[in-house]
């Protein structure tokens, strides 16, 4: 097709400009650190830091603290209602917005220094995916990057919420051509209506014989709309090409459905694969056993972390992207070329968005090299555990042992009447019979926790209590939209955290 053809012109090179950095990721740095401090010493917060005074890395940690976004907060506000040279010399191009599990929104300021750093991750990997996967340029993609049902909005100060088209992301250059190989058109993204743009995305979907590439955030995303296909089946066949309507009519009358018949030219499958999302992931595969399903790196709407390559044992760090710097259990800061193998840290990032020293949120384990620089596995969010009374459940290990409950399910601690945890099964899937069993094997799995195993047996808990609801992964997605987070952003959690249990006991009427 065409439109891939000028993709693949348009990344030729990218990959190899990437490698190459990843050869010398102290000089890369260095570099990049001395430029985002030259580029905005003179403004309120490198004035704030004495940035002129800035030379080494050394210079720039003993200089600048450590950040959480509240820190930042009061100068975002201002910068939202236009006053310039705040955080970052350079004009706000856009803000983005993002929010936590249970938390408010925080809007984040994008710059055009800070999309081109954007670029310098994305282009690769796409330079990358096309070479090492080239049956995803032999048909039409569909990509879902920013929360749809998106409205558009400016700040009190004129300036843009959200990216108006997802192409964008990849720069001028190559918006063009990557639209003409949407296989659902930009334009649905605009759709306010939940049910007009789940029923045009599906239209689109499903009349799209030639689907190649598939690149979302969750899997869960996905396999909600491939969900929602097998419950309108016969809808959505009546108004496609009747030789595609009968293409449909075979595909969905096997028991499981054969899903890779819909779409035999599905290549390749791009989203999230670890922590929370590794079980929804190897349900994807499992739905398209031909198709590659790739991880995605760790790329959070604050900036890029990690960018997945082809022949890397896990997705590598950004070095071209931003500066980066490692907190590690103990709280000591190192940088990457610090890094140990097989340790968990979690990620400070320096961006050219005006974000300094920012505590992401995000843990990673360090699982290899590629070239000189580590490779990273998400392992999820920095204190998104649990602890009652001192079991101090981490997200990794609920996940763990729930691994084996079909169906999407999570634990929900709860405070009152008394410490307790309840594991939300979906009654579509798990029948009356078969409600304590699971609660059962998820108990048992959580007894390799000393902690949990003492609070058990001395009774500060009682044994998980199994509790059936319709459709739990929608209320999990309805609490989380309502805090904050786009739908395509949601990423399904194992462990609730504890002022969860109030949220969710409210949506299920406990």
């Amino acid at each position: 097709m065409s439109g891939w053809s000028d993709i693949r012109s348009g990344v030729a090179g990218q990959r190899s400009s990437l490698v190459e950095s990843l050869k010398r990721p102290d000089e890369v740095q260095l570099r990049l650190l001395q430029r985002i401090i030259d580029r905005n010493r003179d403004s309120e917060f490198g004035q704030r830091y004495d940035f002129h005074s800035v030379r080494t890395i050394d210079d720039y940690q003993r200089r600048v603290p450590l950040h959480n976004y509240e820190d930042f907060r009061a100068d975002i506000d201002r910068m939202m209602e236009g006053e310039k040279n705040v955080l970052v010399a350079d004009d706000v191009q856009l803000f983005e917005t993002t929010g936590g599990s249970t938390g408010g929104s925080k809007s984040l300021p994008l710059t055009d220094a800070a999309f081109k750093a954007i670029r310098r991750a994305v282009l690769p990997w796409l330079d990358d995916l096309i070479t090492s996967r080239p049956g995803i340029s032999g048909g039409k993609a569909y990509w879902s990057l920013s929360p749809a049902l998106r409205r558009q909005s400016h700040t009190s100060g004129g300036i843009p919420f959200g990216i108006a088209n997802d192409a964008a992301y990849f720069g001028p250059d190559l918006a063009q051509s990557i639209g003409s190989t949407l296989a659902v058109p930009a334009s649905v993204a605009s759709i306010q209506s939940f049910s007009e743009w789940r029923s045009e995305t599906l239209r689109h979907l499903v009349g799209c014989r030639d689907l190649s590439f598939v690149s979302v955030w969750s899997p869960t995303f996905f396999l909600h709309l491939l969900d929602a296909i097998a419950d309108d089946i016969e809808l959505i066949a009546s108004n496609v090409d009747p030789n595609r309507g009968v293409e449909l009519q075979e595909a969905f009358s096997e028991e499981p459905i054969q899903w890779q018949r819909l779409w035999p030219m599905l290549d390749t499958i791009s989203c999230w694969c670890s922590s929370s999302s590794r079980r929804y992931a190897k349900e994807l595969a499992a739905r398209f056993p031909k198709t590659n399903i790739q991880g995605k790196g760790l790329l959070a709407t604050e900036g890029v972390v990690t960018v997945p390559l082809a022949d890397a044992c896990a997705a590598v760090l950004a070095v071209d992207s931003g500066f980066y710097e490692f907190e590690a259990e103990n709280g000591e800061v190192v940088v990457p070329w610090e890094l140990e193998p097989d340790q968990t840290y979690s990620v400070l990032l320096t961006t050219e968005g005006g974000l300094y020293r920012y505590r992401l949120g995000d843990r990673v384990l360090v699982v290899g090299q590629y070239e000189a620089t580590p490779c990273l596995e998400f392992m999820g969010r920095h204190g998104g555990g649990s602890d009652l009374c001192g079991e101090k459940l981490t997200e990794e290990f609920v996940e763990s042992a729930l691994g084996d409950i079909p169906g999407f399910g999570f634990l929900v601690p709860i405070v009152e009447p008394r410490p307790a945890y309840l594991l939300m099964l979906d009654e579509a899937i798990v029948n009356p019979d078969l409600e304590q069993a699971a609660a059962n094997i998820a108990d048992g799995k959580l007894m390799d926790n000393p902690q949990y195993r003492y609070a058990r047996e001395i009774g500060q808990l009682p044994p998980i209590e199994p509790y059936r609801i319709a459709d739990p992964l929608g209320t999990y997605k309805s609490i989380c939209m309502q805090s904050g987070q786009g739908l395509g952003d949601i990423k399904p959690a194992a462990l609730a955290s504890a002022d969860w249990g109030e949220q969710f006991g409210k949506a299920i009427a406990l």
